[in-house]
């Protein structure tokens, strides 16, 4: 086979990457280098078929990336393949209006999201090339998975510390250029269709009173507060804020809102949703939550400690409370740190 050194050098090139989204758009790329194909596209859907994220790579070479907060879906001939793949659970092969042939895969099938791989190409694929393309589609699922469980903290099932530190990089370098996903539930927060930049917020979440539970009640019930407090974070916030746990009783959200007051009412209906929860045999429990916004630039341990900051100032009083960290700086409750690198201050 003439393309097995350029294969096994490729299959190479996927094996070392321990990051999804390089690692999607390597899939793309090699597919496209063994194919060339018209284009290829890899689209993310949550668990009631809407589009979440479209990776796209063409002929030429191009290619671009989207998350979408509206509903937003591919032509009708690619979501017929795209539904007929999934009923059969396996590739569907067809054509297009105008004479290229079409091929829908389903990838991968996780909680909340399904991947799936459509390829548009002027020849039939010969069923030596599905063998291949299902090939490394298994590879790529295996690597997804690999990466996903050491990205997981193992209690909770959430994003854990060592995640936290690529993905808020990742979200500075972001600020402003994304759209926003799509409301969940009771989420009131409103974004103006002229003003589509997403602003991030970061949320540092502190149950009260922890130790008192684990004294009191025993480590498999403080486990289970843990347990719950984390499902409840996924079902508050949207598919795409990132929640975390750091370890013990700390949580972590990056939240994307058009400005304070919405994430404010993101952070306060999520205390709220704690406050009213009843616990088994515990009862009631409450959180702290310290929050700060997230701007171009920034510093990331300058982030966490104002975000801790405003945590503690509502653990001092009263707890159970949203605290802002530009809310208390602005009501002159606690004085801003001036932050060194090299020969730049920030404050």
């Amino acid at each position: 086979m003439s393309t097995t050194p350029q294969l096994l050098d490729r299959l190479a090139s996927l094996t070392s990457i321990r990051d999804i989204e390089l690692l999607e758009f390597s899939l793309l790329k090699t597919l496209h280098e063994l194919f060339r194909p018209e284009q290829l596209i890899l689209l993310k859907l949550d668990n009631v078929g809407k589009h979440r994220h479209t990776l796209r790579y063409g002929s030429d070479g191009h290619h671009e990336s989207s998350m979408t907060r509206a509903q937003r879906s591919e032509s009708p001939e690619v979501e017929s393949a795209l539904r007929m793949s999934q009923r059969l659970g396996g590739a569907y092969h067809s054509k297009l209006a105008n004479g290229n042939n079409i091929s829908a895969y389903p990838v991968l099938d996780m909680q909340s999201m399904n991947v799936c791989l459509v390829i548009e190409s002027r020849r039939p694929g010969s069923p030596q090339d599905a063998r291949l393309i299902q090939g490394m589609l298994q590879i790529y699922r295996n690597f997804c998975l690999l990466i996903d469980d050491a990205q997981r903290d193992q209690l909770t099932g959430l994003l854990n510390r060592k995640t936290f530190d690529e993905s808020i990089q990742r979200v500075i370098g972001l600020v402003g250029f994304h759209e926003l996903p799509p409301a969940v539930p009771g989420d009131r927060r409103s974004y103006p269709e002229k003003d589509l930049g997403a602003g991030h917020w970061l949320g540092i979440i502190d149950i009260d009173h922890f130790k008192r539970i684990n004294d009191s009640f025993g480590h498999i019930y403080g486990d289970e507060v843990l347990l719950l407090v984390a499902q409840m974070m996924r079902e508050s916030f949207r598919e795409n804020d990132l929640l975390f746990r750091f370890g013990g009783e700390e949580f972590v959200v990056i939240a994307e809102c058009p400005d304070m007051e919405g994430a404010r009412m993101a952070f306060e209906r999520f205390r709220q949703r704690i406050e009213k929860h009843h616990f088994p045999q515990i009862g009631r429990v409450t959180i702290s939550f310290g929050g700060v916004q997230v701007h171009k630039d920034a510093l990331v341990h300058s982030l966490l400690d104002q975000a801790d900051q405003a945590m503690y100032y509502a653990k001092a009083n009263g707890r159970n409370r949203v605290c802002f960290y530009e809310d208390l700086v602005a009501k002159g409750e606690i004085v801003p740190v001036q932050y060194n690198t090299g020969d730049v201050e920030f404050f």
